[in-house]
């Protein structure tokens, strides 16, 4: 111990002498008119990951200056043991180039006083002395324990027996199922491997100029450089976000080799554990559990969800919470994760209607609060109790869809909570008001927490918003601990990269760095990834990011041919064979959806159905019964949705108008005797309505692309606005009446619908002008009935599809 001391204080007094700010050294050159000034040193054994680091390392300074570094010993690039020993020396007299690069810990840093110490989360190093430079992180080799799958076939046999095995009487997921994925053979690296010399490696090529924009060589800039001169430099470079996950780099994948090299050019660091998304799925997806303890699941319409892809839980269940304490600590003894998911499974938006249930949601505050209070008791509880037994580990929840508003039945949470927020952060342009709610509720998140708070970025596909990305990292500094971010691929290849890989490049610039200028950012990457095209393709990016919201409705064709000619001008400025034109072909490659939904919208819909909207004369009251004059006749009717056939159960409908009001009358034919299907849902905006029998009302104004609003026979509303993507923060603000009469089989609807020219409260009430000629509305009516013995599903415009929402196929109504 006291040997230990003595050593540590040695290398702490070299470490000031060395590194004094005074330290005065001649200049030297790493390469001097394209001849190689200094090569590269490392331990004999090296990690794998220090190993790609030299190799990345002599690669791009030949790139750049033509001049390939010798790597000394030789020897080192060879295969080396499983766990290497950093202090093996060598003969520092066999040294044949004046300027040696040391790169990862060895001898000669241990030497020189520069160490790994206090390097965490990536962080890393870059130091030069007379005649050297130092370029090293924390190199630590992830070692999978417990019991894991080698490979898929393996997983599914020999492994999962062992579980089975182990798990005894319990039936849970092996989360390590997938572990296989983590592990390149041909690299020898893991995911979960700590990489820190290699970041430092590309940390210090970023310096000298090189870009990696993009996975591939497509996707990377590399300046000419016949002289490099070895910089005077001594800095450690610490990221403020410790978590940075890119979700698409799957390492076991040959073919996805180009993405996962990109990522750890980024400095993403894939942490061990903390990728933990719906963990409560290891418990309730079992079919064993499903079969055996039916009270754990939801109960909806008299039945437990016990046959959904997604089974949803009941988070009243006594034994399901003590079964899923069980398997956290099972689990963390047997992996030693740092932290473990419990997030219920995905698709949960609908409450349990048990009578232990009732009561514990809180529709008041809308849909993303509606089960907060339900859902985080329940982790917050489970937290508690594995708290008991292990301190030192996180429980994860998910802030996530109807439980995405911090809760206010919790004062306090359990120290070991911690939170996986998902969307803190925009993915479209969004009003100012809404963002700056979210970035309330952020706040308070991390209060609850002690910062223990990480967001997980859907960004979907397609989305191009490098601005407001970072403008939201840099609103959320000092309130969370990293990021999760999840873009789509395809066999672990980027989708559409083209649109996808400046949102990746700009998060992970400002991961490491929030206080990065965003403007100056984009400009150098403008000028170095499209050349003589940079102020054409900087226009429609903005452009782009602005409005591709509104690019998706069925008015959006204006929208989109603006937005294709600002990326023809783009086009026309360079030279098709030269690497910005084909980074711009690519990119070209990725609008082709745009200009097939341009193609169908621009012109409008083709012989769409026309419905003509009835003046209201005489008084309607709204009380579900149509007894007045005005529906006498009911005009309208459903068509079988996808052929347009008739339907064994007949819906009528007539549309009216007075004032700024649509007033909507529907019946619906049932049989006689029969009971509707009303799925017992109470509340308004509750999932759980479409378990049974429902109408809903598509409209579409040249405002807004489109509005949902649906009832079932207790008059229980769902109401959303799909255009601006508010969804269920938005209120029709309707009038709606049922009236059920079994003994004759039917059941209506009377509705009176408020709308408003004024885009000044968007979101309440509908945003369109008076349905006319020249300003019509579009829409559609349907109806879902829902038996045991099987269904019918009927529309006044037949889409050709079991879907509802193909906004091609609405009706004309005027």
């Amino acid at each position: 111990m006291n040997k230990k001391r003595n050593w540590a204080g040695l290398l702490s007094i070299m470490l000031v002498i060395v590194l004094s700010p005074s330290t005065v050294f001649a200049a030297g050159y790493i390469v001097r008119d394209g001849q190689p000034m200094a090569e590269i040193v490392v331990t004999e054994e090296p990690r794998s990951s220090v190993k790609f680091a030299v190799q990345q390392l002599q690669q791009y300074i030949e790139k750049m200056s033509g001049a390939r570094l010798p790597i000394f010993p030789p020897s080192a690039m060879g295969p080396g043991p499983e766990n290497a020993n950093l202090l093996n020396k060598y003969p520092p007299d066999l040294a044949r180039k004046p300027v040696k690069i040391y790169v990862g810990e060895s001898y000669h840093t241990h030497h020189l006083g520069v160490t790994d110490e206090g390097l965490d989360w990536g962080a890393y190093r870059m130091v030069s002395g007379d005649g050297w430079l130092a370029l090293l992180g924390k190199d630590i080799d992830f070692m999978p324990m417990g019991i894991w799958g080698r490979h898929r076939g393996h997983m599914q046999k020999g492994a999962l027996q062992k579980w089975e095995e182990a798990t005894g009487d319990h039936h849970w997921r092996n989360p390590m199922g997938g572990l296989w994925n983590k592990y390149n053979r041909d690299f020898d690296m893991w995911a979960h491997d700590q990489k820190g010399t290699l970041t430092a490696v590309c940390g210090f090529l970023h310096s000298l100029g090189v870009r990696w924009y993009m996975p591939g060589e497509l996707g990377e800039v590399v300046p000419e450089k016949k002289t490099i001169e070895l910089p005077e430099v001594n800095k450690t470079v610490t990221p403020d976000l410790k978590i940075r996950n890119l979700s698409f780099a799957k390492y076991a994948l040959k073919r996805a080799e180009d993405e996962m090299i990109w990522s750890m050019r980024l400095g993403a660091n894939d942490t061990y554990g903390f990728r933990a998304y719906h963990g409560m799925a290891a418990v309730t997806r079992p079919q064993q559990n499903r079969d055996n303890h039916p009270d754990w699941y939801a109960l909806y319409n008299d039945k437990r969800d016990v046959e959904s892809r997604t089974p949803n839980p009941c988070l009243s269940s006594q034994e399901l919470f003590e079964e899923n304490v069980d398997y956290v600590r099972f689990v963390f003894d047997m992996f030693d994760l740092p932290a473990i998911s419990v997030w219920p499974d995905d698709g949960f938006t609908a409450m349990c209607q048990c009578e232990k249930c009732k009561g514990k949601d809180t529709p008041e505050r809308g849909r993303k609060g509606v089960l907060s209070d339900y859902v985080w008791d329940y982790v917050n509880r489970v937290a508690g109790e594995v708290y008991k037994t292990h301190p030192d580990k996180l429980i994860i929840g998910g802030a996530y869809s109807t439980y995405w508003l911090p809760p206010e039945n919790i004062d306090e949470f359990s120290p070991n909570l911690a939170v996986h927020i998902v969307n803190a952060r925009r993915r479209y342009n969004i009003p100012e008001d809404v963002m700056e709610e979210r970035r309330k509720a952020v706040k308070k998140w991390a209060r609850m927490t002690n910062n223990k708070v990480i967001t997980f970025m859907n960004h979907g596909g397609g989305t191009n918003t490098p601005r407001l990305f970072a403008e939201d990292i840099k609103a959320l500094e000092g309130l969370i601990m990293g990021e999760d971010m999840w873009g789509p691929y395809t066999g672990g290849r980027l989708t559409n990269p083209a649109f996808t890989h400046l949102n990746y490049y700009v998060s992970s610039r400002m991961w490491w760095d929030t206080g990065l200028d965003i403007n100056e950012l984009l400009a150098e990457y403008y000028e170095n990834f499209y050349g003589p095209a940079a102020n054409e393709m900087k226009a429609f990016i903005e452009y782009y990011e602005m409005n591709q919201q509104a690019m998706r409705g069925i008015n959006s064709a204006p929208i989109i041919r603006k937005a294709l000619d600002l990326f023809a001008e783009a086009e026309n400025k360079v030279d098709p064979e030269s690497i910005y034109g084909k980074r711009i072909a690519m990119f070209s490659k990725g609008l082709n959806s745009k200009r097939e939904w341009y193609a169908q919208i621009k012109d409008g819909r083709e012989n769409p159905p026309e419905y003509k909207i009835a003046k209201v004369s005489g008084d309607i009251q709204v009380d579900g019964r149509l007894d007045e004059d005005f529906w006498r006749e009911l005009p309208g009717e459903l068509k079988e949705i996808q052929e347009g056939g008739d339907v064994k159960y007949p819906t009528r409908f007539k549309i009216g108008i007075r004032d700024n009001n649509l007033y909507f009358g529907v019946k619906c034919m049932d049989e006689p005797g029969d009971t509707v299907n009303s799925a017992n849902v109470e509340k308004k905006d509750d999932s759980a309505l479409w378990y049974g029998d429902v109408v809903e009302f598509l409209l579409e104004t040249p405002d807004r692309s489109y509005y949902q609003i649906a009832v079932n026979p207790d008059a229980v509303v769902c109401d959303l606005d799909r255009s601006r993507g508010l969804f269920f923060q938005w209120d029709a603000e309707a009038d709606i009446v049922t009236v059920v009469n079994e003994k004759e089989g039917y059941w209506a609807i009377e509705a009176r619908v408020p709308f408003t020219p004024s885009a000044q409260d968007p979101l309440h009430e509908i945003i369109g002008p008076v349905p006319s000629e020249d300003t019509p509305w579009f829409f559609n009516i349907f109806r879902q009935r829902i038996r045991d013995e099987g269904g019918e599903i009927s529309a006044f415009s037949p889409t050709g599809q079991k879907t509802f929402h193909h906004i091609l196929k609405f009706g004309k109504l005027e």
